[in-house]
């Protein structure tokens, strides 16, 4: 028997907030299907800066915590078995969320014997409990090489460059929560926040829907650094710009919560403020504690809030898919910054999510990867 080159892998692992440590360790293919990757470009996303910061909840960090972070991204296959039917240089992005029957397959041997969201007719993958999740409580990207299920890969087609296609997994999130929510051209949308997840909205609704800028309004803070955020939507708000939403009260169809976080009970208010009745409120930003929400209100107007902040296999082909068109990668070329920070070494992978932490603009921090093979 052939040995693999690829068995010695090591793994970028936080163990501590503003800590990162180089894990030597073994990786092998343990299923038909497993494939062997190396990522080549990754985003840093929020949830790995709350770790990083260690501005999670004490508990969750001494739960998660020694982790490698880092989930989404762009990955080249270097070792593939005949079932996975990939071929080793092959670019993919990588599903991060491996669902419970794939898992834990010894507990749920098939999607028919599955938890009740991911079996036929559940509320599906991407609501599974059950799951493993890259740079939650598994080990995600920062790794020289890892394992993943072949079915949780998707290849990118060539017309992508890796620093859009390491887009992807937001954006698919994005569209799973998009799916749910009743998106019509003709309708008004406010986008609470000017972020990565903001802008990735407004794309959503350009690229998928056909949605025109002028029927978005976004709320945010420092506009004058973020120009290039402007040509996304049709008109902007000050966070604090009272006079500004008064404007907007009873005027919108479907609001985003993209800020979560402290600020999540007053965007929450916001957004039902400015829906209209019977509109309806998509959630993706997170928060650390239970917060208020004016109950009386969301009754009176029938609005329905929807969450989402996990995406599967069919929204990463969708998008993937959508991103062979020359607009689409125009537009999420305006979230790209600077040239990607190259990672070698737990101590680049440091500075790198270090400067992803303080950095003041809205473009998203992408990583290019190599080192030990």
């Amino acid at each position: 028997m052939v040995r693999s080159r690829w068995s010695h892998a090591v793994a970028y692992r936080l163990t501590q907030p503003f800590r990162i440590e180089a894990v030597e360790r073994q990786v092998k293919r343990e299923r038909p299907d497993d494939v062997l990757v190396r990522p080549r470009v990754t985003g840093v996303c929020a949830s790995d800066l709350k770790l990083y910061a260690g501005t999670r909840d004490r508990s969750a960090l001494s739960r998660k915590l020694p982790l490698a972070l880092l989930h989404e991204g762009v990955a080249e296959v270097v070792e593939a078995g005949a079932a996975a039917g990939l071929r080793p240089g092959t670019r993919v992005v990588i599903v991060p969320n491996i669902p419970c029957y794939v898992a834990f397959a010894d507990r749920y041997p098939s999607k028919a014997e599955a938890c009740l969201a991911c079996r036929p007719g559940g509320a599906g993958e991407n609501y599974c409990l059950e799951n493993l999740y890259l740079s939650s409580n598994t080990d995600g990207m920062a790794q020289s090489v890892f394992r993943h299920p072949g079915a949780l890969v998707v290849p990118v087609p060539p017309e992508v460059p890796d620093p859009i296609a390491a887009l992807t997994e937001p954006l698919t999130t994005i569209l799973a929560g998009c799916e749910k929510a009743p998106i019509r051209a003709d309708a008004r949308y406010l986008i609470l926040g000017n972020g990565p997840i903001g802008q990735l909205v407004a794309i959503c609704l350009a690229s998928f829907y056909g949605v025109p800028v002028d029927a978005i309004v976004m709320s945010g803070h420092a506009w004058e650094s973020r120009p290039a955020v402007r040509t996304l939507v049709g008109s902007t708000l000050d966070a604090e710009d009272d006079r500004g939403f008064a404007a907007l009260r009873g005027a919108i169809d479907i609001a985003f919560e993209c800020v979560g976080g402290e600020a999540n009970g007053e965007t929450l208010a916001r957004a039902c403020d400015c829906l209209r009745p019977g509109g309806a409120a998509v959630l993706f930003g997170p928060s650390e504690r239970a917060v208020l929400i004016d109950t009386r209100e969301v009754i009176a107007k029938g609005l329905v809030f929807l969450g989402c902040n996990r995406s599967f296999v069919p929204h990463f082909r969708a998008v993937v898919e959508r991103m062979r068109a020359a607009e689409t990668r125009r537009l999420l070329g305006t979230m790209l910054g600077d040239e990607p920070l190259h990672v070698r070494s737990a101590d680049d992978l440091n500075r790198a999510l270090y400067q992803a932490w303080t950095k003041r603009d809205a473009r998203k921090t992408l990583m290019t990867w190599g080192g030990p093979e």
